[in-house]
């Protein structure tokens, strides 16, 4: 009787744990446009475009890389 009051308690400790985990504060991006398809152009022309990256999470956001498609 003792083993499964352990054995359940072990078990409880375990589920909330991994809630408070769950609940863990993380960045979450937002990106209203992702992508831009500009019309053709002329080569050695500059092209600009600013997107706008919104961070709607409560942890900070880290961006590492940027690759072109």
């Amino acid at each position: 009787m003792r083993r499964m009051w352990l054995s359940g308690t072990v078990l409880a400790v375990l589920l909330i744990g991994g809630a408070v985990v769950a609940a863990a504060a993380a960045p979450r991006i937002e990106i209203p446009q992702a992508r831009r398809t500009f019309a053709p152009v002329v080569e050695g022309e500059t092209v600009d475009h600013e997107f706008v990256l919104r961070n709607l999470g409560d942890a900070e956001l880290e961006i590492y890389q940027v690759r072109t498609g």
